[in-house]
C-alpha cells in the first residue's frame, strides 16, 4: 500500500512552467501569473463516473474502518501477542530459522490435542487381539492411506464395524472396537489426525505416552513467561529425548532436529493456545483491514489518474479518508524498525 497520503498541489508553485517565485514573475506574457491563473481555470473536471467511483469507494472505507474501529483492541499491541503475529507471519512464509517447520508444528499440535485419542486407540490395539477386532484395525490402517476424503473415509469406517460387530462374541469386546471406532472418527476431524495415525504406525511408535509428555510440558508453559526463550530452551533440554522420537512422525530433518527448533515449536504452541481467543479477533480484524486496503487502492488509483496539474479537483478528492490512522497504528506495530519488513500481507508491496 502506498504509504504516502495524498496531498493537493498549489497552483501557483507546483505546476508553474517557470521557477521563478510568483511575486517575481511578471502579470502578463510568457510565464505570467495571468498565463498561470487561465491555464488553472481551463483545466478539466474530473469525469462524473470517476467522481462517482470515488464516493462509493470512500463510502465503503467508512464503513470498513467503522468495522476495523470496533475490533480494535488494546490487546493487539501488547509485546507478547504482536511476537505471536511475527512468529505466525515467519512461519507461514518459512522465513530464516522458521523455514520448513511449519507443517511440522501443525503436526505436533495435533498430536498434543489428539493425544488422548491416540492413547487409547494404541491401549486397545494392544488389548483386544481377537481375530475380528484384528481385522477391523488393518482395514483402518489400509484406509489410511487410501481414502478420498474424510466423508468417505467415515463411511466404510462405519460399514466395516456395522459388519465386524456381530462377529465378535462378547459385549466387552463389542464396546471397545466401537469405542475404537469412534476415537478413529474424532481423528478424522482434522485430516492431520488421519496423517498423524498412519504416521505413528508406519514409524512403529511404540510408546505413546510420549504425547503426554510433550502435552505436560505444553501446560506447564501456562505460566512462563514465553517470551524468555533461553528457558524454553532449558526446558527442551531436559526432554530432547522425548522430542527426538517424534522427529520422524512430525517431518523435521536432522539439520533441523535441534532444542532452537523445539524451543520455538512449543513457544508459538504457547501462544497460541494463550491468545487463542484474541487471535480469532485479531483475523476478523485483517479480513476487514484486507477489504479496507482494496478500496484504498481504488480511492489512490483515481486520484492519481486525476491529478491537480490536469485537472480540476472535486470536493470528495479534498475530504479525509477514513481510517488511515488505524491503518498507520497497525502498520507500525507490525513493521519491523531495524529490517523494515511488515509482518502482515495486504497486498502491500512494501
Amino acid at each position: 500500500m502506498n504509504q504516502n497520503i495524498y496531498t493537493p498541489m498549489t497552483s501557483l508553485s507546483v505546476d508553474s512552467h517557470s521557477n521563478v517565485p510568483w511575486w517575481n514573475r511578471s502579470v502578463i506574457g510568457k510565464d505570467s501569473l495571468l498565463e498561470d491563473l487561465t491555464r488553472q481555470f481551463s483545466k478539466p473536471e474530473v469525469s462524473e463516473s470517476a467522481v462517482f467511483l470515488y464516493s462509493r469507494e470512500r463510502m465503503s472505507l467508512a464503513v470498513f474502518a467503522k468495522t476495523i474501529e470496533a475490533i480494535d483492541s488494546e490487546t493487539f499491541g501488547k509485546e507478547e501477542f504482536l511476537v505471536f503475529v511475527k512468529m505466525k507471519y515467519l512461519l507461514s512464509q518459512g522465513i530464516n530459522e522458521y523455514k520448513g517447520i511449519y507443517e511440522s508444528l501443525k503436526l505436533l499440535k495435533v498430536a498434543i490435542d489428539a493425544k488422548d485419542c491416540f492413547i487409547a486407540i494404541d491401549q486397545t490395539e494392544l488389548q483386544y487381539r481377537g481375530k475380528k477386532q484384528q481385522e477391523f484395525y488393518q482395514f483402518v490402517e489400509s484406509l489410511l492411506w487410501d481414502h478420498k476424503d474424510k466423508a468417505a473415509f467415515r463411511k466404510q469406517v462405519h460399514l466395516k464395524l456395522a459388519d465386524s460387530l456381530p462377529q465378535i462374541k462378547t459385549e466387552e469386546g463389542k464396546t471397545a472396537l466401537q469405542s475404537y471406532a469412534e476415537h478413529i472418527e474424532q481423528l478424522s476431524d482434522n485430516e492431520l489426525g488421519l496423517k498423524l495415525l498412519s504416521l505413528f504406525k508406519r514409524y512403529q511408535l511404540a510408546d505413546y505416552s510420549i504425547l503426554r509428555v510433550i502435552s505436560e510440558i505444553i501446560q506447564s508453559l501456562g505460566k512462563r513467561d514465553l517470551l524468555d526463550f533461553n528457558g524454553l530452551l532449558s526446558l527442551v533440554r531436559v526432554n530432547y529425548d522425548v522430542f527426538e522420537k517424534l522427529q520422524n512422525i512430525i517431518g523435521i530433518t536432522e539439520q533441523q532436529s535441534t532444542p532452537e527448533t523445539y524451543g520455538l515449536m512449543i513457544q508459538y504452541i504457547g501462544l497460541s493456545n494463550r491468545h487463542g481467543l484474541s487471535n480469532l479477533k485479531f483475523k476478523e480484524l485483517m479480513n476487514v483491514m484486507k477489504k479496507w486496503d482494496q478500496a484504498y487502492q481504488t480511492l489512490i488509483g483515481i486520484r492519481q489518474e486525476h491529478p491537480p496539474s490536469q485537472y480540476k479537483q472535486p470536493k470528495a478528492f479534498k475530504q479525509a479518508i477514513p481510517g488511515v490512522k488505524i491503518y498507520a497504528k497497525y502498520k507500525k506495530w507490525l513493521t519491523d524498525k531495524k529490517t523494515g519488513m511488515v509482518f502482515l500481507d495486504l497486498g502491500d508491496e512494501s
